[in-house]
């Protein structure tokens, strides 16, 4: 005999903090779940705004650029700031990129910026 995981749809299991939706196994927002608080949050309240287009960022997918700039997707920086970006992350440096950036820059130059 087959058993069967019953939803009950007036029962929510796990809900999140935010939405209270279920963030239970079986419901679809299980994978993506993070602990919060004394609960759960679904990865979709978890999500952070780009600081320049004011979209939601997908949960790991934020650039920190600066503290003006702390949450922005990859594709609205420029060209140049991604590859500062990248530098920067290789060299696993815990401030912002851009000021990094400015202080290697004037290490390299002797004077401030």
């Amino acid at each position: 005999m087959k058993s069967y995981v019953i939803k009950d749809a007036m029962t929510i299991i796990d809900p999140c903090v935010h939405c209270g939706e279920s963030t239970a196994f079986g419901y679809g927002k299980f994978v993506n779940r993070l602990g919060w608080d004394d609960g759960w949050s679904c990865a979709e309240c978890a999500s952070l705004d780009c600081d320049i287009c004011d979209e939601k960022i997908t949960l790991d997918e934020d650039r920190r650029w600066s503290e003006s700039l702390f949450a922005c997707h990859e594709e609205c920086l420029t060209g140049d700031q991604n590859t500062i970006y990248e530098l920067w992350f290789e060299h696993d440096s815990h401030d912002y990129p851009e000021r990094w950036f400015t202080q290697v820059m004037e290490s390299l130059r002797g004077e401030k910026f």
